[in-house]
């Protein structure tokens, strides 16, 4: 177990109980017999159950070579799930060219993940292309997506007009020359923000609920720009949200 928070035996369940919803999910599609309108929002569901089977299996200490392998399942059914009018923000009866946090999380989640477990260039590229396909410009995105793709070109600027706050430290700390303030700044960012200011996010509290929701917390993205940077991690490596097996 990489986070102590749930047991052996709730992961076994967790697992069950999502491969059996995400099997019978992707035939009910098959057969067509989910509701044409509703389509687009069930194919997310089940994209939302191959990324969470992913971060489970890395919470519950399976091999990483096993996390990978779930990882790329993930990835593969992004340009099949992944759809615009359910992902990006609405502001004022306008769809912005900025995800919902939930998908901003998760969109960081597998661009980090993919960094760290370096998956291929070409699966790689179907995430960027989902990112370049809704408009969205996010300098961490890019930050973590030049990092592997050195030859994409720079943004110069993002396309909406605010950025999510709980992640402020995290982008000040991938602009800093100096490694011991940036070290700092991700420091503070695990410590004080990452999980508390995200108390809006629907995986909040989730260990707490009845159901069995709970798939592990953990800001790969810090571990992503620890690793992009050659950061000392020494004084917050045993945080319990930073996954220090991935770096």
């Amino acid at each position: 177990m990489r986070q102590n928070i749930k047991n052996k035996e709730y992961f076994l369940k967790y697992f069950d109980l999502n491969q059996s919803l995400l099997k019978n999910g992707l035939i009910k599609i098959e057969e067509n017999r989910v509701n044409p309108e509703m389509i687009n929002y069930y194919k997310k569901t089940l994209f939302d159950k191959y990324l969470y089977l992913s971060i489970s299996s890395f919470t519950n200490g399976d091999r990483l070579i096993e996390v990978k392998h779930s990882l790329l399942e993930t990835v593969n059914y992004v340009n099949k799930s992944w759809h615009t009018d359910i992902v990006r923000l609405e502001f004022e009866g306008r769809r912005l060219n900025q995800y919902i946090l939930s998908a901003y999380d998760e969109m960081l989640w597998m661009l980090s993940l993919g960094y760290l477990l370096d998956i291929s260039n070409e699966d790689f590229k179907k995430l960027v292309d989902v990112i370049d396909r809704d408009g969205i410009k996010d300098y961490l995105f890019e930050f973590i997506i030049r990092a592997k793709l050195p030859e994409r070109k720079s943004i110069t600027e993002e396309s909406y007009e605010y950025g999510w706050k709980l992640f402020g430290k995290l982008r000040q700390a991938i602009k800093e020359t100096d490694k011991q303030k940036a070290e700092k700044l991700l420091k503070d960012f695990l410590e004080k923000d990452w999980y508390k200011e995200h108390k809006d996010a629907g995986w909040y509290d989730s260990h707490k609920s009845k159901h069995d929701v709970y798939y592990g917390y953990w800001s790969f993205e810090t571990a992503a720009v620890v690793k992009i940077m050659c950061l000392d991690d020494s004084s917050f490596r045993e945080n319990q949200y930073y996954p220090k097996d991935l770096v």
